[in-house]
């Protein structure tokens, strides 16, 4: 599992348009739950992904109640597995944001 680009910069070429900036988590499970933390462990958002097609997700780099995230290291988990909170896979990773 990883994320794309990392660092992000925010004007980079990789932005999908000027008002839309998104990061890409790959190589996902099938079914799986994806959180996003400040590195003092606040919980910025968190969201499903079930797509037994693509192990891709998108995140427009937008909190939970819909503001811009602040630049910055971030830590993400990756759950996948039939009984949540115990799951039976847990991968831990982290990214940067550089406006």
């Amino acid at each position: 599992i990883s994320v794309v680009p990392n660092p992000y910069l925010v004007r980079s070429r990789f932005d999908e348009t000027a008002t839309s900036r998104l990061m890409w988590f790959t190589h996902l499970p099938t079914y799986c739950y994806i959180s996003i933390y400040t590195v003092s462990g606040e919980l910025v958002t968190s969201f499903e992904h079930n797509d037994e097609f693509s192990g891709q997700e998108s995140w427009d780099l937008r909190s939970g109640n819909g503001d811009e995230v602040a630049p910055g290291l971030y830590i993400y988990t990756v759950e996948s597995g039939n009984s949540y909170p115990h799951n039976e896979f847990k991968h831990i990773g982290k990214f940067a944001i550089v406006r």
